[in-house]
């Protein structure tokens, strides 16, 4: 069995994060993936939606693709998200997997400064969606070169859109209609979600 991995923050989840995992899905024949939103992320701000929206948003967004799954393993854990421990408990649980972390360029950028970046390659593989040349520190650079064999560029047509984009448009009052699924884009209107700067709440 083939598993995926995907974490963020996903605030909210877009048709960027979607399309990345099913495009990763059908390149590297992938029987499952897993969105696993964060509670607390390491290296990014405090979340603006609540972590129950952001889970509610993701099982909706992902509601009609047998191949995805939503797992609150990070959101049922206190204290800072880190992967590495989500890896050590899914290599476990999945212990005749092969697990795939799918990371966005910019993540894998800053991969090293991760907690335990190397504990984390020993039990899975990396794919990258990469948009063309990057720039990759030397330390970046060599780390890609020992872990050849687990590390693996995808070159797919990037959806250009960020959840920050979105977030504005929404406390603009503008429409988010083609940038995220529409249950997702109700659920955001319904709930008044983004509305309001001091919505920041990890719970």
């Amino acid at each position: 069995m083939k598993i995926g991995i995907l974490g963020g923050t996903f605030d909210p989840i877009h048709y960027g994060h979607l399309w990345f995992a099913e495009y990763a899905r059908e390149k590297f024949k992938l029987d499952k993936v897993f969105f696993i939103p964060n509670r607390v992320p390491s290296h990014r701000e405090i979340p603006i939606a609540t972590s129950k929206q952001r889970y509610e948003m993701v099982l909706l967004a992902t509601l009609n693709n047998p191949y995805f799954e939503v797992l609150p393993i990070e959101l049922e854990r206190e204290g800072v998200s880190y992967m590495v421990d989500t890896i050590r408990d899914l290599s476990t649980y999945f212990s005749n997997a092969e697990l795939y972390l799918l990371l966005g360029n910019d993540a894998f950028r800053d991969f090293l400064k991760w907690k335990d970046p190397y504990k984390i390659v020993e039990k899975v593989s990396i794919i990258v969606g990469s948009r063309g040349e990057e720039y990759y520190t030397n330390d970046l650079k060599d780390f890609i070169k020992t872990f050849e064999n687990k590390i693996f560029f995808l070159d797919f047509p990037y959806y250009p859109i960020s959840a920050k984009e979105i977030r504005d448009r929404v406390k603009k009052g503008l429409s988010i209609k083609y940038l995220v699924p529409e249950n997702v884009e109700e659920y955001i209107i319904k709930n008044s979600v983004y509305c309001e700067e001091d919505q920041k709440d990890v719970k």
